[in-house]
């Protein structure tokens, strides 16, 4: 395959953005992209691929369970991404993938590893929230906050304060200006897709990788906005990324982020994210390191 084009994805339908066609044995080939703010794919969507991709050979009887993933290179989002899925490991209570995304035949973008298991009757707990949860439902839009808060927060660190279609998404307590508190910058927030999803624990997996990576990496930066603007804005872009599912996830019922970036130094900076559902059970921990260096550089 060489520079395949493939239409803009609608922007609406999640199962359509995850949808794959087999190409080839182990082989997968996208069928629509989702550009960021660079000109690139969004990273959730590669995210998410990649894991629908290795639960196409998984045993069906095994959910996802954890995914460590590596952004190579900048992905094409208008061009086909083919996902080439190597079985590592089918035991007694564990499936392992590996998964390389290509484009143009010999431009590695990704490189994930992605783990199934069998549900096992077993001890368990869950760390609770660190703080009462609200009622997401009587928090604010983003379209709610200044508009000096967007054009600042873009200016510096090159977010904006929009949201995707299929996606509700709201902060819980943000601070003025969305400028986190140094040492340890932390931000909640909440969110789900705004369609109901059919009951497909795969892709409710893999939407979850997808939603996963919106604004978990803010803490690295938002901590950071007056050096930023000193600097002339940072450019903020994922490096690696990690989620471990301690439960399946139900992506169309809010689940709450806790994020916390505990270091940021030589242009990287790293987030944790505790995910709990509205009851408050933990169903999901993340991590992801973001470059954030100055654009000029």
């Amino acid at each position: 395959m060489s520079g395949l084009t493939i239409p803009a994805w609608n922007g609406l339908d999640l199962a359509e953005l995850m949808a794959l066609d087999a190409v080839a044995p182990h082989v997968f080939r996208t069928r629509c992209g989702d550009a960021n703010t660079h000109g690139r794919a969004y990273g959730g969507q590669i995210l998410g691929q990649a894991l629908m991709a290795a639960a196409r050979s998984a045993p069906p009887d095994r959910p996802c369970t954890a995914m460590q993933f590596m952004f190579l290179q900048g992905t094409l989002h208008d061009e086909a991404l083919d996902l080439h899925v190597t079985p590592l490991q089918d035991g007694k209570r564990f499936s392992s993938r590996h998964v390389r995304g290509v484009q143009r035949g010999e431009r590695n973008v990704l490189d994930a590893q992605v783990s199934f298991a069998v549900p096992i009757a077993a001890p368990a707990h869950g760390a609770p929230p660190a703080v009462a949860l609200e009622d997401p439902d009587r928090l604010p839009g983003v379209d709610a906050f200044p508009r000096e808060w967007a054009q600042a927060v873009e200016r510096a660190i090159g977010y904006q304060l929009r949201v995707k279609p299929v996606l509700d998404f709201r902060f819980a307590a943000p601070p003025d200006g969305l400028r986190l508190e140094l040492p340890t910058p932390r931000l909640r927030f909440w969110v789900r897709t705004r369609s109901r999803l059919p009951d497909d624990p795969v892709l409710h997996a893999a939407v979850f990788a997808y939603l996963s990576d919106w604004w978990l990496n803010y803490p690295a930066s938002g901590g950071h906005q007056a050096e930023a603007e000193a600097l002339g804005g940072l450019y903020v872009a994922s490096l690696n990324h990690a989620l471990w599912l301690h439960h399946p996830p139900r992506v169309d019922e809010w689940l709450h982020f806790d994020s916390v970036s505990p270091a940021a130094a030589s242009g990287r900076g790293l987030s944790i994210a505790r995910v709990h559902d509205r009851a408050g059970r933990l169903v999901a921990s993340c991590t992801q390191e973001c470059l954030m260096v100055p654009r000029t550089a």
